[in-house]
Parts: structure tokens; C-alpha cells; sequence
């Protein structure tokens, strides 16, 4: 295990990787827009971008966004910044939508009318799934795929990978004959378990607050992806500020030790400046585009076995 906790000392010292960090770069279009990878009545749609090289089988990445399961496209934020940096390096990078919570007004106040669990789950898992199905047609090696996300898409990416051969947790969802079986996990402030951080699982994981404590509890487990990992569970980066104001560093923390527990190989990338929730690839740190073609570079890039 690698852990990087970055001090401002170290921010002056490498201020060249902290420029690239903080790097603007070309504005990106999806070689495939709004590609149906689920059932055809459904919405929720995918965009593929195809690296220009000619490359017979590239290694790919599908990116799930955030948005506390209630928000967030495809075509905003971090599964955007992803593209524009991984498609230019030879990665095939596949952006996927995926069942958000809906809510109605009643009374004049804002109530659930539809909870995306355990939808949301299955959507991301098939994404995974469908890609490595068409895996022939986009030119990918199907062994070769990664799965990323930040928060919320942070959650669903390592619960999809950690869960990808536990067939309750898939049960019910479009292409249950295909694992969706990654060979790394880039999560980037996503929750890891609910029952230490049951704040942000409650809207979204429970079904109804009148349930029991033994109901809920049993929820929240089953849905926090640090239960699913095991000793040859894929090798995961983390990124997360320690001042974070949305999910707590602490949720980070726990992973880590869990993972280096299994001896699951893993980078533990600390932000020591990072006081804002989502803040993408923007760092003044340290260069996390860097960090992360290299760590996808070591666990994708090796023919697979």
C-alpha cells in the first residue's frame, strides 16, 4: 500500500506537477452519444469516447458521476474531466447515467416518491457489464476495464466492482450472465460504509424511515461496499481531502485499513488543503491526473491473464 499525504511543503517543492494539476484541458466530444445500454424505455443513457489511436484492443474505463444519488449527468463534471484527461492517453472511457432518487412536492414540501436503490446499483453494474459485452465493437479487451467514480459515483463504482460475483446484490438486473469484474477501482471520495457514516445512506439505501433499526441497519450494510471486499478484490486508488465537508476523510480512512488488512494493493492519495467536497481533478497539491494514469497504467496496461 502507498499512501501519499501531501504537505505544503512538498506542494512548493514539486510545483511543477502542481501546474499540470491544475491544467485546463481541450474540450472533449463523446464519439458515441447517448447510447442505450440499458432496457430501451429507459432514459438513462451512455456516452462513449474513443481514443484516436489505433490500438487493436485499448484497456477501458467506465465512469459513474456523483451527485448524492439524487443528481448529476453524464455530461457534467468529474466523468467529463476524466474523458478529456484519459482518452488523450489511449483509454476508452465509457460515462454512464443511472436511476437517481425522484421526489415530488406535497404540501408545499419536497418528499421522496421513488428511492434509486437498489436500481441505481444494477445500472452501474451493468454499465460495466454491456461494455464488456461490446467490448468486440469499441475495440476494448474486455480484461482490461476499470471502473471510477467520484462520491455518490464513487459508492456505486466500488460497490459494483467489490460485488461484481455476489449475485444477490446484482439480482434483478439486466445482464445478470456477466460479471461486472474490473481490474482496478479509482474512487474518489465516495462512502465506503454506511453504518460509520450513516448520514448520507438514509435518502437513498433505507426504504422507509419507519422501518426497524435491525431493518436499516441491514440496509446500510448491504450497500456499503467495504463489506464486499475480500483478499483478491480489485487493487483501488483513493482520493480524498481530509477537511472534506461532505463525506468524511475518516470514511477514506477505514478503507484503506480494510484494504491493506485483505492486502489488497491500493494508493491512499490524503489532500491536506482540500476543504470543498467535489473538487475533481483540482488540486494545487499534487497532480492527480498524474496519479491516476499511472495507477491505471500499472493495472491496466499488462496484458491480462
Amino acid at each position: 500500500m502507498r499512501t501519499l499525504t501531501v504537505f505544503l511543503a512538498a506542494a512548493l517543492v514539486f510545483a511543477g506537477s502542481v501546474r499540470a494539476g491544475n491544467a485546463s484541458f481541450p474540450d472533449i466530444a463523446p464519439t458515441h452519444k447517448d447510447v442505450t445500454f440499458l432496457a430501451p424505455d429507459r432514459p438513462q443513457k451512455m456516452d462513449v469516447y474513443l481514443p484516436a489511436n489505433n490500438e487493436t484492443l485499448r484497456p477501458a474505463v467506465v465512469v459513474i458521476h456523483g451527485g448524492g444519488w439524487s443528481g448529476g449527468k453524464k455530461i457534467w463534471g468529474y466523468p467529463v474531466e476524466f474523458a478529456k484527461r484519459m482518452v488523450p492517453a489511449g483509454y476508452a472511457v465509457f460515462c454512464a447515467d443511472y436511476q437517481l432518487n425522484e421526489f415530488e412536492e406535497t404540501d408545499g414540501k419536497k418528499v421522496s416518491k421513488r428511492k434509486a436503490a437498489p436500481q441505481n446499483v444494477f445500472d452501474c453494474m451493468d454499465a460495466i457489464s454491456f461494455v464488456r459485452l461490446h467490448a468486440k465493437e469499441y475495440g476494448i479487451d474486455p480484461g482490461r476495464i476499470a471502473v471510477a467514480g467520484d462520491s455518490a459515483g464513487g459508492q456505486l463504482a466500488m460497490l459494483a466492482a467489490y460485488g461484481a460475483d455476489d449475485a444477490s446484490l446484482g439480482s434483478g438486473r439486466l445482464y445478470p450472465q456477466v460479471p461486472p469484474r474490473v481490474r482496478c477501482v479509482v474512487n474518489f471520495y465516495g462512502v465506503a460504509n454506511f453504518e460509520t457514516f450513516p448520514a448520507w445512506g438514509g435518502w437513498t439505501f433505507i426504504k422507509s424511515n419507519s422501518d426497524s433499526a435491525e431493518v436499516k441497519t441491514a440496509a446500510l450494510r448491504r450497500y456499503s461496499p467495504i463489506n464486499y471486499l475480500v483478499k483478491n478484490s480489485p487493487p483501488t486508488l483513493i482520493v480524498h481531502g481530509r477537511n472534506d465537508s461532505g463525506v468524511t476523510w475518516k470514511q477514506s480512512e477505514e478503507l484503506a485499513a480494510k484494504l491493506k488488512e485483505l492486502g489488497v494493493p491500493h494508493e491512499f492519495v490524503t489532500l491536506e488543503k482540500a476543504t470543498k467536497h467535489a473538487i475533481n481533478f483540482d488540486s494545487d497539491e499534487v497532480d492527480l491526473t498524474a496519479i491516476t494514469l499511472k495507477f491505471l497504467g500499472e493495472h491496466t496496461r499488462a496484458e491480462h491473464p
